[in-house]
């Protein structure tokens, strides 16, 4: 610690007379790298990070106030020879310290080459697998490598990581490490870290903390995780129902199967009659005959970015940034998280520079087959109205620790970003109290479809 701060000379090279000594050395600072991961160190470091930056703006007023009226410097005498050195210290502390206002090559370049861990939590039906297969492409054709990047792709053991606390370790994660030494930012993408939102607090807390230490940092690093939204919001949660109903039923956090693996293989055609439409499956949560839906869950979680984003932020010590993806030119999202998020170099299109002709893959994972509602135009117009509660409930809460990109949805009014808009959509200030969580909210869409479904089945029933 000497020789990192405090004094100007550096700290010599550690040297190890035997294997013990090194051996204790790692354990000890595996625990330390280990508490430094908390969320109470977290709070740490970004209060850190807001007294560099309150720096770094000091420095450059003191820049900005020299430029504007130079200070007179003394000519050498014998007489006032320490006055010149000071004077002349000052004048290297500001050139050495400060990034220039017309250097913005240097700025950009700083800003490329800072170690980074992203990782990008969804939520579900956000495009996630189209991002996830343009940063495989890039790592697989070594472009991601040539900025200094490594992508890590869909882990078994880090959805166990998130979902109930468990170690997660996969056989590449030495060579990673060895990356991450080496200067290397890594990106994670996995849509199943929204389930961290439809846990408690202290469950959350657990999981993130083991998820954090499952990533291949061998160093403490802050971790930035990218949440999308999604609008209209009502379509986000028929879009969930209709990957559900396209799933194979079998167990997992959001369902269990009610045939076993053998029977599931052609019991679902056979079953496609007994379907739930949307109003009954989030009436009751049932494929009759095939599986039982949590759907509590995937309310509180697949359709709930700021849900997500507050409970990265207060139970995983992470900074998160919000796309808006209506707000994304062409809804690129792809091109936005390797251009906007990673920061590797882009045209105005979201084509790499270096790399133009390096085609970025299309959403190819709509379901847009038509499929029975059980709801009425009314009924959807009340559906938006009881999700955009919940919306308001989380966001008001995050809206000043999360970064935007793409603003452009009425609930980014008051938010510093590119939206025009001056309307605080969600009032937080004077309705916080009012909105709906999680919990709330689903009961709120339940009751409603519920309605619907006897509506449904009363009219069937005359006929």
């Amino acid at each position: 610690q000497k020789g990192m701060i405090g004094h100007s000379a550096p700290s010599p090279p550690l040297s190890f007379t035997n294997n013990d000594d090194q051996d204790e050395f790692e354990t000890s600072f595996q625990l330390f790298l280990h508490k430094l991961r908390s969320p109470e160190c977290a709070d740490l470091v970004q209060g850190m990070r807001h007294f560099v930056s309150s720096m770094e703006d000091m420095v450059r007023a003191i820049h900005k106030t020299f430029n504007e009226s130079p200070p007179t410097f003394k000519k050498t005498t014998t007489d006032n020879v320490n006055d010149n050195n000071a004077n002349e210290m000052t004048k290297l502390a500001l050139e050495t310290f400060i990034v220039r206002d017309d250097d913005d090559d240097v700025k950009e370049e700083q800003k490329q080459h800072q170690q980074r861990l992203v990782v990008h939590a969804g939520p579900h039906k956000t495009g996630t697998t189209t991002i996830q297969r343009y940063l495989n492409n890039l790592e697989k054709k070594g472009v991601l490598h040539n900025y200094k990047w490594h992508y890590i792709g869909l882990s078994a053991c880090m959805k166990r990581a998130i979902m109930n606390g468990a170690d997660c370790k996969i056989q590449q994660w030495d060579d990673i490490k060895q990356l991450w030494r080496k200067g290397f930012s890594v990106v994670v993408s996995m849509e199943m870290f929204d389930y961290a939102a439809a846990l408690s607090d202290d469950e959350a807390k657990d999981n993130i903390s083991q998820l954090w230490n499952s990533l291949p940092t061998p160093g403490p690093v802050m971790v930035e995780t990218v949440v999308m939204y999604r609008t209209p919001r009502n379509k986000h949660l028929v879009s969930a129902w209709k990957q559900h109903m396209a799933s194979n039923g079998q167990n997992m956090p959001w369902r269990e199967s009610l045939l076993t693996a053998e029977e599931r293989k052609g019991r679902k055609k056979i079953l496609m009659s007994t379907m739930p439409s949307f109003a009954e499956w989030l009436c009751d949560g049932t494929w009759p005959g095939f599986a039982k839906y949590h759907t509590d869950r995937i309310f509180a979680a697949q359709i709930n970015p700021f849900g997500i984003a507050n409970t990265y932020h207060e139970q995983g010590g992470a900074n998160v940034t919000m796309v808006d993806m209506a707000g994304a030119e062409n809804r690129d999202i792809a091109g936005a998280v390797v251009c906007d998020i990673l920061r590797l170099p882009c045209t105005a299109e979201k084509t790499l520079v270096d790399f133009p002709d390096f085609e970025r893959p299309t959403d190819q994972n709509k379901r847009d087959e038509p499929m029975t509602l059980g709801m009425s135009d009314e009924d959807m117009t009340e559906m938006e109205n009881i999700i955009r509660q919940m919306d308001c409930y989380y966001y008001c809460r995050v809206k000043d620790d999360i970064n935007v990109l793409y603003a452009k949805d009425q609930i980014f009014g008051d938010n510093d970003s590119d939206n025009d808009s001056t309307v605080n959509f969600c009032q937080c200030a004077e309705n916080k109290m009012n909105y709906a969580d999680a919990n709330q909210s689903f009961k709120l869409a339940q009751q409603l479809s519920c309605r619907a479904a006897a509506r449904n089945s009363e009219s069937t029933s005359d006929k």
